[in-house]
């Protein structure tokens, strides 16, 4: 079995995201910080992304600045803390199509990229129904949906029918009907036989799997298209794989770098290094740093209301 290397790497963050939108049933008005983030995995002699952010040179910025995101950074300039370029990316996951997720797929000019067949078919039926979905698809850029159509047929997309071992130790899974109508996730299986799951949208935080202030109750996003029943399935789903949250990694979650080694970055954008194969040293050159939890974006924002 092949040894990987995860890290989660941050291109962006919005200060103030509503709770309503990371949990459902959460009218509070309170906020807090939302990484914007993807993960590069190496291994199997591969280097491999799940997902790719999103590209503010395209119609992707106009999303970018209607959800207050800042301190972006493109693709190069992140995947350099690693030591790699987006040139060197040879695989590419995209868990769904949202912008932030696809946006910037332009970047990677000799990656190969998976995406399920139902999530870009499902994509431009719903904005083909507009304004029925609009607001369930805000997250949606056309122009994306048209460029992932574009690869397909170019033959550098290839659109999966379901599950797939991709390669040795990594796996694609379904997570249809949830955040969007065809999603998956990532589960890369490591040197000690433990399953770390990369969630794409299933969850915004730990506090989805952990119950919010640690009750133990499962909760749903506060964003999404599909079945919130299949969102909890999923949920407990990816939590029984994983066999820890801990191993739960989740894209828009800034506290993953209050748990994990990490380093934060003059631009104010911070690596996590969650797992490292035998021998394979640290690329943030801070292997025992993390960040401290009462510094941690992760806490929760009075709303102007309540200052």
């Amino acid at each position: 079995m092949p040894s990987y290397s995860l890290w989660m790497l941050e291109y962006g963050h919005c200060h103030a995201q509503p709770l309503g939108c990371i949990f459902y049933g959460e009218w509070s008005g309170r906020t807090r910080e939302f990484a914007y983030s993807y993960v590069y995995v190496e291994g199997a002699g591969h280097k491999i992304l799940v997902d790719v952010g999103h590209d503010i040179r395209s119609t992707n910025k106009a999303w970018n600045d209607d959800n207050d995101i800042v301190d972006y950074q493109a693709p190069d300039v992140v995947l350099a803390k690693v030591g790699v370029q987006p040139e060197d990316i040879d695989t590419v996951i995209l868990t769904h199509a949202h912008y932030d997720h696809a946006g910037a797929a332009r970047w990677f000019p000799n990656a190969r990229f998976y995406l399920q067949r139902r999530e870009l078919e499902s994509s431009r039926w719903a904005l083909g129904e507009s304004p029925l979905y609009d607001s369930i698809i805000a997250a949606l850029d056309p122009a994306d949906v048209t460029m992932l159509e574009e690869m397909a047929g170019g033959g550098r997309l290839v659109l999966l029918d379901g599950a797939l071992e991709l390669f040795p130790g990594l796996e694609i899974r379904t997570a249809w009907d949830t955040h969007t109508q065809g999603g998956q996730y990532v589960v890369i299986t490591d040197h000690d036989d433990h399953r770390w799951v990369v969630t794409g949208d299933a969850m915004y935080s730990y506090e989805n799997a952990e119950g919010i202030d640690g009750s133990g109750r499962y909760v749903n996003i506060g964003f999404g298209g599909g079945s919130g029943w299949d969102g909890l399935r999923l949920i407990d789903e990816m939590v029984t794989t994983a066999g820890s949250t801990d191993r739960l990694v989740i894209v828009h979650e800034s506290a993953t770098f209050a748990r994990n080694p990490s380093r934060c970055y003059d631009d104010r954008l911070s690596v996590a290094e969650l797992l490292l194969a035998p021998g394979q040293p640290s690329r943030i050159d801070a292997p025992a740093a993390r960040r401290d939890p009462d510094l941690t974006p992760a806490a929760v924002l009075p709303s102007p209301e309540d200052s």
